[in-house]
């Protein structure tokens, strides 16, 4: 027989075999066996929007500069022991770097690792130009509470306290040791807040079974190809954060003699050349776990790529990052320009041009993996300086795990007919510092927020559904019931 055709035979048996088995792993993949039990407890939503109105009326704006007014967080500490008793009759109290805060509230069994629950009290800035309501005034109407912070994330601290303060109520003490830590500057990465609480757990030998923070999402179904069902997305690691400045450096002059090219010149042809010149597209460990448990939730065709992203990536990359910015910021590191820098005067070309990228590093990659990228693409003529405030991509916790089990458990009684998966989270939170003190580390938020509510979190007319905020106070009192009693 011709050797050719032995060959091709022999490929196209290697074809055959593959796609058999491809169809054959699509066929056993199915969804997940068995309804959970539903958690139903009646709450008092009405106390809840009342206390996160009063929350959001306090001015818990991060301190971006020196000298700013940090003295609201004293007042947004006093507030909380107000309103959640019982947690503060209970909890030691410490204050880390003038306004961070930590409460411990001690369990019955010593011999347990305690648990912790993370939220950030302060709130970006928001001037009242273009708002409906005043942004600090915690406004009530509609079914909602109106302001800043009532969904980044004050709603969620609210949440998480009322979650313990009703098992108070009830007279149940915590099996296990219950911290809450909260942060006074996670807009502006966390660096004064949830490092130095990490630096206090450190210094005093303080480990954790497990920390919960905000970071996942819920969302439609319907907007990633699962019909009549809603998804609930548990964050296990983060991408990566860097701020570059790329720098350009010319004769400068009038502008009524341009020379051939200046610092302009060759600060734009950088941020062009960047801009169209981005990093590879790869589908990181916690990306593939995402597609392979909500692909036998989806249409046979979505189904059969998803279920085999290891053998299909190479054509799902350029499909999937046409399809959704969020999409192809899962794969990638992403380059966001954000500032630009020229001349003072708009008759004088400057010596010096420069503008500012912000990058989000994928899981997997690192900062100098970035730095490498960056320098070889726009050259050596232009200065790449690494700012300050970076951190490499977190570690990815484990989903194998009896307390990830216990979240998603804990989602699906209280969210019925939700499909939970885990996800690269694409921001950044204060989650990121608490690896050194815990190897689970997860993020969750259990607001199901629709497109237009998404759009106002930092931008205007920010709110929190009350009928939402009732179900994830719900939501958390399950929560800590399953996990630490």
């Amino acid at each position: 027989m011709n050797v050719g055709l032995i060959v091709l035979y022999c490929i196209l048996g290697v074809i055959g075999a593959l796609l058999l088995f491809m169809i054959v792993r699509t066929l056993i993949a199915r969804p997940k066996k068995g309804k959970t039990e539903p958690f139903t407890f009646e709450v008092d939503k009405d106390e809840a929007a009342r206390v996160l109105s009063g929350a959001v009326r306090i001015p818990t704006v991060t301190a971006y500069n020196e000298g700013d007014d940090q003295t609201p967080f004293l007042r947004f500490h006093e507030y909380l022991e107000k309103n959640f008793p019982l947690i503060f009759a209970r909890a030691e109290k410490t204050v880390v770097n003038g306004y961070s805060l930590i409460l411990k509230i001690s369990g019955k069994d010593p011999d347990l690792m305690p648990g912790c629950f993370l939220a950030h009290q302060d709130v970006v800035p928001a001037a009242a130009d273009g708002w409906e309501v005043d942004p600090f005034g915690g406004e009530v109407k509609d079914g909602y509470v109106y302001g800043r912070g009532s969904q980044d994330m004050k709603s969620q601290l609210i949440a998480s306290l009322f979650g313990l303060e009703l098992l108070l109520r009830e007279g149940k003490e915590p099996t296990r040791t219950i911290y809450y830590c909260f942060g006074h500057d996670e807009e502006f990465t966390g660096k004064e807040g949830a490092k130095s609480i990490v630096e206090y757990l450190v210094k005093n030998n303080i480990r954790f079974e497990f920390v919960i923070d905000e970071g996942g999402t819920m969302l439609d179904g319907n907007l990633i190809g699962i019909k009549n069902k809603y998804v609930a997305l548990i964050g296990t690691c983060e991408k990566g954060y860097a701020d570059y400045k790329l720098t350009a450096t010319r004769d400068g002059g009038h502008a009524s003699a341009p020379k051939k090219k200046s610092s302009v010149d060759e600060i734009a042809e950088a941020v062009y050349d960047l801009a169209h010149t981005p990093m590879k597209r790869t589908f990181s460990k916690p990306l593939k776990e995402m597609y392979r448990t909500l692909a036998p939730y989806m249409n046979p065709l979505y189904k059969f790529f998803l279920v085999n992203v290891d053998l299909l990536g190479w054509l799902l990359k350029p499909v999937l990052g046409l399809i959704n910015p969020l999409l192809n910021s899962t794969m990638r590191t992403t380059f966001a320009f954000t500032q630009l820098q020229g001349s003072d005067a708009p008759n004088v070309i400057p010596v010096k041009a420069s503008a500012v990228v912000n990058v989000r590093i994928n899981i997997g990659e690192t900062r100098e993996d970035v730095l490498k990228h960056m320098k070889k693409v726009v050259g050596k003529k232009i200065e790449v300086s690494e700012l300050e405030d970076t951190f490499d991509p977190s570690p990815v916790s484990l989903t194998n795990t009896e307390t990830y089990a216990t979240l998603v458990r804990s989602i699906e009684e209280v969210y019925e007919d939700f499909v939970v998966a885990p996800y690269p989270f694409i921001a950044a939170t204060d989650s990121k510092w608490y690896y050194t003190v815990s190897n689970g580390v997860y993020r969750f938020t259990p607001f199901v927020y629709g497109l237009d509510d998404q759009k106002r979190i930092h931008g205007l007319n920010e709110r929190c559904e009350i009928e939402g905020l009732g179900r994830a106070v719900v939501f958390y009192r399950r929560l800590i019931e399953n996990l630490c009693y």
